[in-house]
């Protein structure tokens, strides 16, 4: 639907066109998809790559790594189980080894950083939220009591002494047919071990797989539309992505929103080669649930990162790379950043950026800033 505002500007009245929003949750210009040929395209260069270091063979990388303020990096790995840190030379500098003692982990894949240069990350098997500091030491164990059919993703620190945003993945749909698969934010208080309020989000979609009217689990339906969050470690806000529309709203502590930025970003339908790809790699019982309800306009994109004025964004674009979309808080395009086909954005940094390759190796790349297509 089309918005106008009106200003009064000398004694004029000026109408201006705002938004135009596609029947699909998408947008898109009157001449179609925003045309990004003209932006800065750079395609990224490795610096090394590794699957092992010194005796620690990487076995099922996480899905995130973590710049530290000296420059190491800490990568995790979900089956050994271990995080691995490393210096930017690809050299062991610690490991955090597997077990259930303090500091310990058993599935820790993600992180977030706090402006104290303090990392969280979430240990699912051990059920415990871990915080170390900047050389990777314990600083403390969190054990947060249950809530409801939830699942623990992150943890977010606010401006607000002790009081953490935690970001939940709910279960509930899994037992629950009427039931939309949900994103739980929920103020979480460190020192009282209590719950706040909460503020629910629509997730990436699952599809069930139902066999002689068995359930035999569920699926994420590629290409659909979610909410995406991004942390902002600065201002510390959080920033949340619903890819059915064209807006990104920061939101605070307190779930109020500080701010909205309209994105325009191309997206596409499903090719018939896409299909052919799928059908090809699911088995029937999985290929016959998803290609009923897969949409037919691709979300724009899968995966937000936010990092100092900037989000990458990983398109959804069909290509022989790994395409991301680089947006400064105007929400306009400012760069185009290729990677290597199948790989994974693991983090940001000013001076490179981790990259999972596949499930055994991590590489380094450079952060393209100067070189011009």
């Amino acid at each position: 639907m089309n918005t106008f505002e009106s200003r009064k500007v000398s004694l004029l009245l000026v109408f201006i066109l705002s938004l135009v929003f596609i029947s699909c949750g998408g947008n898109e210009s009157e001449t179609g998809r925003p045309d990004i040929s003209d932006i800065r395209t750079f395609t990224t260069q490795e610096i090394f790559s590794m699957s092992e270091v010194d005796s620690i063979y990487f076995s099922h990388l996480g899905y995130q790594s973590v710049v530290l303020e000296n420059g190491n990096i800490a990568i995790p790995d979900r089956e050994i189980p271990n995080i691995t840190i490393i210096n930017e030379d690809g050299e062991l500098q610690k490991v955090i080894r597997e077990g259930r003692g303090p500091g310990e982990i058993l599935d820790a894949y993600q992180f977030t950083k706090n402006t104290g240069s303090y990392i969280y990350t979430y240990d699912q098997h051990n059920d415990k939220l871990i915080e170390y500091d900047e050389n990777f030491d314990l600083v403390r164990e969190i054990i947060p009591p249950n809530y409801e059919a939830t699942s623990l993703l992150k943890a977010y620190p606010t401006k607000l002494d002790g009081k953490l945003i935690f970001e939940l993945m709910s279960m509930e749909f899994l037992r629950n047919e009427e039931k939309e698969r949900e994103i739980i934010l929920i103020q979480y208080d460190s020192e009282t071990e209590s719950y706040g309020e909460e503020k629910i989000l629509k997730a990436q979609p699952y599809a069930r797989f139902i066999e002689d009217g068995q359930s035999r689990g569920a699926g994420l339906i590629p290409y659909s539309y979610g909410n995406l969050t991004a942390h902002n470690i600065e201002d510390k806000t959080l920033f949340t992505f619903d890819t059915a529309t064209n807006l990104i709203a920061e939101i605070d502590a307190d779930f109020d929103t500080v701010r909205t930025i309209t994105v325009n970003l191309p997206t596409e339908e499903i090719s018939s080669t896409e299909r052919d790809s799928m059908e090809t790699a699911y088995d029937d019982l999985r290929w016959n649930t998803l290609k009923d309800v897969l949409p037919k306009v691709k979300a724009s994109v899968n995966n937000m990162i936010y990092h100092k004025g900037e989000f990458w964004m990983e398109s959804n674009i069909l290509g022989e790379t790994e395409m991301w979309l680089v947006l400064n808080t105007q929400g306009q395009i400012t760069r185009v950043v290729h990677f290597p086909k199948d790989s994974m954005l693991m983090h940001i940094s000013d001076e490179h950026l981790g990259v999972r390759l596949d499930d055994v190796t991590f590489a380094l790349f450079t952060n393209p800033r100067s070189e011009v297509r």
